[in-house]
């Protein structure tokens, strides 16, 4: 049981909808075109009728995004810690968003707004933690130097 929470601290939760989306447009992509993928995933799943009457489409790339945003919420108030686990989970957040950044270049079946969105909360993942565990480190620790009482 240690073991799945130490991969759960270091690993992103943001890869869950990254790896769905690189499941489906891989597949699709390979055997019926990356067009064909970057349809579908832009046509609508279901349909709800809205109080006022109109209608509201939701497409895959729709719930997909909207599972991202959800476990980017997570992911941002999880907590961060300086241990060699959040030491980990930061490479591996780094690694994550230049993994998407390249994808969404070079690939056709990745060079959708859905993709490009999952790409940028990745980065905004990246960017958060880092930023966090600054602000959160100690000012001062073992081996820090005094610069004010220097030379006097």
């Amino acid at each position: 049981m240690l073991v799945l929470r130490r991969i759960f601290e270091m690993v992103p939760i943001l890869t869950i909808p990254v790896l769905i989306y690189a499941l489906f447009g891989g597949v699709t992509a390979s055997t019926r075109g990356p067009d064909v993928f970057t349809q579908s995933i832009e046509k609508g799943v279901f349909l709800l009728t809205m109080p006022s009457g109109a209608p509201w489409a939701l497409s895959g790339g729709d719930l997909l995004l909207m599972m991202g945003l959800i476990i980017l919420f997570f992911e941002l108030t999880r907590g961060v810690g300086v241990s060699r686990y959040a030491i980990i989970h930061h490479t591996l957040a780094v690694l994550l968003a230049l993994s998407c950044a390249g994808a969404f270049l070079m690939f056709e079946a990745f060079a959708t707004s859905t993709f490009f969105l999952l790409t940028l909360m990745c980065w905004l993942d990246m960017i958060g933690g880092v930023i966090f565990n600054i602000a959160s480190a100690p000012s001062g620790g073992r081996g820090a130097s005094n610069y004010d009482s220097y030379g006097d």
